[in-house]
């Protein structure tokens, strides 16, 4: 009995992940999601040196697309990534009909691949991106274009976001259909390549090519996940319902500055830097929706003792104390506030000058329900100096959260 209960998730990039068995749970997913039948035992023992076949074909498509640097600045590559899947897919039978790269802007690939089923109910999509963000070979341990293997651990580019994902959904595929399974409805797998930077290609599959990804389901495999106890029994998989707004202001102070031997008192430096401690001190509210409310109630089914008290009473009452203890952990804190928190500075010309102008570069994770306006307008409230002056830099997409279906209100057999 698995525990399924929908999550928030905020674009978070990683290094070097744990050898993951979310390959068996994701085919556990699909096929709940896809056969009114019985669904047959995944789980299997993920043994460092006793991959089973399909664990051994996932593993072999990752190192494949490891190896390829699809970045923004190699689209050459991002493309080849991408033909790499669909040679794959085509190798297992898939109809080339089925299988719809698509160019939609200069140096911008994506790929959609079906999956026919009996069409008794609408189509699962599946999602996945293939690009990474570029890399500095000298702050890694392993080449990060290469694909390596160390004490049970993954490493190289894309490991976790979000090669593995792709990896995992194509292996799941070709499995599926090397089984025979015949689903109930159409599956899907869009496969896109500039996640990292404008995001272009899902947002004209969605407006200008939604006949190729429309359907009842979408399984984002860069959110959301599975959990396994020690002895790698599967115990949950999360899924998402929706995604904090990525937003990014950049702060900007300036004065006419002056030689440093002749110290002013609103010095620009000192003035950004009053304004940054104040937003690191500030707490936004504690704010739950139907998704994250259900999560923190699910999650204490997994937890024993103070802290699955804590996490129910944040979700029966939004207990102040609960929610002060839930948030010293930064998943949970991040899913019950918006945040937001410097990330760059910039600031003067010479080490004997006064500083003229400064910067800082403050990035928020909002909650969805909340306006970007709604979060600069507190900030200066909390900053309360007007020579503060506040520059959009990255605009954010509004995401509402997702209706929650009525099966996810019940706790889910796969």
């Amino acid at each position: 009995m698995h525990n399924v209960a929908p999550t928030q998730t905020q674009r978070n990039p990683g290094t070097a992940p744990p050898r993951s068995k979310l390959i068996s749970l994701l085919t556990a997913v699909l096929l709940a999601l896809s056969s009114a039948g019985t669904v047959a035992d995944t789980t299997a023992d993920f043994n460092e040196t006793n991959l089973t076949d399909h664990e051994q074909l996932a593993e072999d498509i990752l190192r494949e697309l490891v190896a390829l640097e699809s970045t923004s600045e190699r689209p050459d590559q991002t493309r080849q990534a991408l033909e790499t899947v669909v040679k794959r897919l085509k190798a297992a039978g898939f109809p080339d009909a089925d299988l719809q790269m698509v160019n939609p802007y200069p140096d911008t690939w994506g790929l959609v691949a079906r999956y026919r089923g009996m069409a008794m109910q609408g189509p699962l999509l599946t999602m996945a991106h293939i690009d990474v963000v570029t890399a500095e070979p000298e702050a890694w341990a392993f080449p990060p274009f290469s694909f390596g293997k160390k004490d049970g651990y993954y490493f190289g580019r894309g490991t976790q976001d979000n090669k593995t994902g792709v990896a995992h959904i194509v292996a799941n595929f070709i499995r599926l259909r090397q089984e025979g399974h015949v689903p109930n409805r159409d599956l899907i797998v869009a496969i896109t390549g500039d996640e990292e930077t404008e995001q272009r290609v899902i947002a004209w599959l969605a407006s200008e090519a939604r006949e190729l990804i429309d359907a009842d389901y979408a399984i984002n495999s860069d959110g959301g996940g599975g959990e396994l106890s020690s002895d790698g029994v599967a115990r949950a998989f999360w899924v998402q319902t929706s995604e904090k707004l990525y937003h990014t202001f950049r702060l900007n102070t300036s004065n006419p500055g002056g030689h440093s031997s002749l110290p002013r008192p609103d010095n620009a430096i000192n003035q950004l830097a009053r304004a940054l401690t104040r937003i690191a001190d500030h707490t936004f509210p504690v704010e739950l929706n139907d998704g994250t409310r259900l999560m923190f109630e699910r999650a204490s089914r997994l937890k024993e003792g103070a802290a699955a008290a804590d996490l129910v009473a944040v979700a029966e009452t939004q207990d102040a104390d609960a929610a002060e203890r839930l948030s010293q952990t930064p998943s949970y804190n991040a899913l019950l506030r918006t945040t937001c928190v410097a990330t760059m500075l910039d600031g003067g010309h010479a080490e004997n000058a006064l500083p003229r102008t400064a910067s800082a570069t403050v990035n928020c994770r909002i909650l969805p329900g909340n306006s970007p306006a709604a979060v600069q307008a507190e900030l200066e409230r909390v900053i309360d100096d007007e020579g503060v002056v506040f520059e959009t830099i990255y605009e954010s997409l509004p995401s509402p959260p997702s209706a929650l279906p009525a099966a996810f209100s019940k706790t889910c057999s796969v």
